[in-house]
């Protein structure tokens, strides 16, 4: 669980720093009048189109200051890696990761009638935390009073 949790969490960071690249490049082709394709983006579905959607920051739609959720998951994805080593902090931040991957995942599908290679295997790698956070917490036990 040790070994396998920053890997996972890691790995989501430089999904994170990705799609953040890809959210600059194709604001960057827009306003020179270009046209930018990610890697990502495969056949039918378009992570740039995602990124680039009004739903790019969910802050924003909360009243909140424009930021990407890119940004966001950068930085979340570093909190989480340096809470990593507490089995309580990860279980909490890892379920916490899960609701909005949900949420994310719904906006998706039914709302932009997209998928993201990028954004589904972050939130695939984020239940695959939480099921890891919640066996590792599970074996640490609890502390009881006898």
């Amino acid at each position: 669980m040790l070994l396998l949790s920053p890997f996972l969490i890691m790995t989501n960071l430089l999904l994170s720093c990705y799609a953040y690249y890809v959210e600059l490049q194709a604001n960057r082709a827009q306003r020179y009048g270009d046209t930018y394709r990610a890697y990502c983006d495969v056949g039918m579905f378009s992570c740039t189109r995602v990124f680039t959607s009004e739903y790019r920051s969910i802050s924003r739609l909360v009243g909140l200051p424009e930021v990407s959720n890119a940004l966001l998951g950068i930085a979340f994805y570093m909190i989480e890696l340096m809470a990593c080593r507490c089995s309580l902090l990860l279980l909490w931040l890892s379920a916490c990761s899960c609701v909005l991957s949900v949420v994310l995942l719904f906006v998706l599908v039914f709302i932009l009638k997209d998928l993201c290679v990028v954004c589904c295997s972050m939130y695939a790698i984020n239940f695959i935390t939480f099921a890891l956070a919640v066996r590792w917490r599970s074996q640490t036990g609890r502390v009881h009073v006898d």
